[in-house]
């Protein structure tokens, strides 16, 4: 959030997604994100891949996306046990 404020001014562009703990995207919501988007930047705790189905990803046409950035994997209590979780079940 703190650079989100900085930078605002800087640049022209609208910047949009989610922040902290507003919620877990949904998968037409990580799309919509996607699909609108120039740039892409995950910063979580978890793996993108625990947040997003393999095959729908694959699937995505996103010709306005020009750059991703995945930081993924810093782990914490609760992001360990809902990895845990999701793996369980696949």
């Amino acid at each position: 959030q703190e650079i989100i404020e900085k930078y605002h001014n800087l640049c022209t562009v609208q910047w949009e997604g989610v922040i902290g703990n507003m919620c877990a995207p949904s998968q037409a919501e990580w799309e919509q994100l996607l699909t609108n988007c120039s740039a892409f930047l995950f910063y979580g705790m978890e793996r993108f891949m625990s947040h997003v189905l393999l095959n729908w990803l694959v699937a995505m046409n996103i010709p306005k996306c020009r750059l991703v950035v995945l930081l993924d994997l810093i782990r914490s209590r609760q992001s360990h046990q809902r990895i845990t979780n999701s793996d369980f079940h696949k």
